[in-house]
């Protein structure tokens, strides 16, 4: 796996061909949805990231500024801003190699609002026409008070869209409508976000748009590094009547094996909390062994356990009235060890 210093969902390239005033456009009416999914967004998003980013695959040879095999520090700085026109919810988002934070490689504007469907929340993506001039603009109010239509580039194809998962927001693009000019083949880009309390990570695709054919992968991990923790898509069913011909999909959760928690609340109101243990074991004795916890927040007794070998893929945990089944994400690919 390599570390690369991508360019990212709004690339300069593409933010020039899109006018300034296509900004006004964007502030199309939201669906009337749950404003409490974007004040919670906006509040797992604020912070800063210390990640680790890799690339797992790219065609290009002499485009990176480091070598193959390694591996960079990345850290991402989010916070609120107040820039009334943009809407009540906005954020700056500033990302810069660990040792260049006078560097920024990307900064943005993002203005949350409610999505087309309860629980998402769509957040619309702006570049800065002249990015130098609102460095660290998290911490210069005054100046952001003064960002103008004319200074903000949108991106529309760009913007993401995120769904809320219990205590999590997971989504990214939609379709292949986030163009990527910066090469003489048609290429679009596909950017897959999660953001929690506990974990936050990201991937980003460039496909050649005339067949879907990956040219380049980078992923981000937060927290934890990939080859020391794996990440695990937990999928979990509710039946209302207790039976299990009738469990439907509630939610997915993501979860590492370090100790990976998330909350949820079934549709008739119990709150529950999912924590996956393996290299982490929590009692002072060694185990080569997955745990699964289903809890109750401040209940004495986990409601379920369930164990599986520490080297499966796998760890399913049955109640009738509920079901969790967590599959290993493999980094190169968006599909669950079945």
């Amino acid at each position: 796996m390599v570390a690369v210093a991508a360019a990212w969902l709004v690339p300069v390239a593409a933010a020039a061909a899109v006018s300034a005033a296509a900004a006004a456009t964007d502030a199309a009416p939201a669906a009337p949805q749950d404003p409490s999914d974007v004040q919670a967004l906006e509040r797992l998003w604020s912070g800063v990231r210390d990640s680790s980013e890799e690339v797992l695959i790219s065609l290009e040879r002499d485009t990176h500024p480091w070598p193959q095999t390694s591996e960079r520090r990345v850290r991402t700085v989010v916070a609120p801003v107040s820039i009334a026109w943009l809407g009540p919810h906005v954020l700056y988002l500033e990302e810069f190699l660990e040792d260049e934070p006078q560097q920024p490689r990307r900064q943005l504007l993002i203005g949350l609002e409610p999505g087309d469907a309860p629980h998402r929340v769509r957040a619309r993506l702006y570049a800065f026409a002249s990015p130098a001039r609102w460095t660290h603009l998290n911490n210069r109010a005054p100046l952001a008070a003064t960002v103008t239509r004319e200074d903000l580039i949108a991106s529309a194809g760009c913007d993401l869209m995120l769904t809320r998962s219990g205590e999590q927001f997971r989504g990214g693009t939609l379709g292949r409508r986030c163009i990527d000019p910066g090469s003489a083949v048609a290429r679009y880009l596909d950017y897959q976000l999660l953001i929690s309390e506990e974990l936050y990570w990201y991937r980003r695709r460039v496909l050649r748009q005339s067949d879907g054919e990956l040219q380049q992968e980078v992923i981000g991990f937060d927290r934890f590094e990939p080859d020391e923790a794996r990440l695990y898509s937990c999928r979990i069913a509710w039946s209302a009547s207790g039976r299990r011909r009738d469990l439907r999909p509630l939610l997915t959760l993501d979860l590492t094996e370090a100790g990976g928690r998330g909350r949820f609340t079934t549709p008739d109101g119990r709150e529950l909390e999912l924590t996956l243990h393996g290299r982490d074991w929590p009692f002072a004795v060694d185990r080569d062994a997955l745990l699964l916890l289903l809890e109750e927040p401040g209940g004495r007794s986990p409601v379920a356990t369930a164990w599986a070998q520490l080297d499966e893929q796998q760890i399913e945990l049955e109640l009738g009235w509920l079901r969790v089944r967590c599959g290993s994400l493999v980094p190169d690919s968006d599909e669950l060890a079945q």
